[in-house]
């Protein structure tokens, strides 16, 4: 059987056998340029799929670490912010201790008063420290609320949570970055029982009113009341006549009526069973703030306590009394501070120390994982180059081949 080609298959041919061998060396060149055997999932399926999955097995331990080192710098300024605080309630002591020297006098004793309310600006200037992003430390959840904030009494209130943060820096392990100013000083077991005030979440009213000033001003009146709360709720204006703005406290329990229907001062203490607080603003209908008993007494309300009790005292054996007493409760009620700054120093410590394990780990799974894309994708340089020159000398052989096969033709017999 006699087979014919025309000259256009001859050329066809050999074009075709000459760019199937050159698209084959440019590859393998461009793998030595790049340095990598799987250049598109055509060339390796099943590895191209894995190394897909492994890069981004390493984005999410990449991601993992920028989470480590934020919780880091989070943990250090805490651990940092603590240590401060505790420094300046060991020099709150050594003060409210000279101060119970019967020898000072009401001004020497004023003296004292003044530097111990420095020693509290102090403190709540570390209670509200802030991280690198500029979020409050010590807020809970509330990281945009400074915690500590001045009331118009002069006294500090805690404006913040009790909420406590976690970061996952690994597929199954989290890590506590914050501890709330609640938990860590005001939560504090005191040696007499106490309250706390707050304004409820859903308040309404724009810009919502602040409560503070919280104060027992009859201690008898109030140790009968506790352990029972009470919540103040802003009634209509309708309800009292000629309409204005009022209120009504209730015993939380039971829903017992303390006080009906009285009107509101912005900034007038409100006085019951006891206790006294103040809220200022404009509350609207509907609002509640909560006043609730606590066994505890904060850091910072302990030594205002002593303050007040230094500037109220005189020189009479029934002031001295006074002060020997506060003193001796101030005096514990910082022992106990002291001793949940060093808990909570502790704790901090212990988280350090799991991003510090959480980071190597990292670091071993990365180096795992980076050795796994190597052997799927990175390139066999000696078989790489021997390739090549294979190909390449195929190559030139197509073109040998086909410069003799195209000039093969009956007219060059003649």
């Amino acid at each position: 059987m006699t087979v014919r080609l025309s000259t256009s298959q001859i050329y066809n041919r050999g074009l075709n056998a000459m760019l199937d061998v050159q698209k084959a060396a440019n590859r393998t060149q461009e793998q030595i340029s790049t340095n990598k055997r799987v250049l598109s999932p055509a060339d390796d399926p099943i590895a191209a799929a894995r190394i897909l999955q492994l890069r981004q097995e390493k984005a999410n331990t990449n991601q993992f670490n920028n989470s480590l080192s934020t919780l880091n710098n989070r943990l250090q300024r805490e651990e940092t912010a603590i240590a401060g605080i505790s420094d300046q309630i060991q020099k709150a002591q050594e003060l409210i201790i000279q101060s119970g020297n019967a020898a000072l006098n009401k001004d020497q004793r004023g003296f004292i008063a003044v530097e111990l309310q420095s020693l509290v600006d102090g403190m709540a200037q570390l209670m509200n420290s802030r991280d690198a992003s500029g979020e409050y430390l010590f807020a809970g959840f509330q990281g945009k609320t400074q915690p500590f904030q001045k009331g118009a009494d002069g006294r500090f209130a805690y404006q913040g949570d009790e909420g406590q943060r976690f970061i996952q820096v690994g597929p199954v392990t989290s890590i506590a970055a914050n501890d709330s100013g609640y938990e860590v000083f005001m939560d504090i077991p005191g040696v007499q029982s106490g309250f706390r005030a707050r304004a409820s979440e859903g308040n309404t009213a724009v810009p919502p009113a602040q409560i503070d000033g919280a104060v027992v001003r009859n201690r008898d009146q109030f140790e009968s009341f506790f352990p029972e709360s009470a919540v103040i709720e802003f009634n209509p204006e309708t309800a009292v006549t000629p309409p204005g703005i009022n209120y009504t406290i209730k015993q939380v329990s039971d829903g017992r009526v303390i006080s009906e229907n009285a009107r509101y001062v912005s900034g007038n203490d409100i006085e019951f069973n006891g206790m006294s607080v103040r809220i200022q603003g404009q509350p609207a209908p509907g609002d509640t703030f909560m006043v609730e008993s606590d066994s505890s007494k904060g850091l910072l309300a302990g030594i205002e306590d002593y303050i007040a009790v230094l500037q109220k005292t005189g020189n009479s054996t029934a002031d001295r009394e006074i002060r020997d007493q506060a003193l001796s409760r101030t005096i514990t009620n910082l022992d106990s501070a002291q001793g949940k700054l060093l808990d909570t120093r502790a704790a901090v410590g212990a988280r350090l120390n799991q991003v510090e394990s959480a980071k190597a780990n990292n670091d071993d799974f990365d180096l795992v994982v980076d050795t796994a894309l190597s052997e799927l994708e990175d390139l066999d340089y000696a078989k790489a180059i021997s390739q090549l020159t294979q190909e390449t000398f195929v190559l030139e052989a197509a073109q040998a081949s086909f410069s003799k096969v195209s000039k093969l033709s009956l007219f060059n017999y003649f």
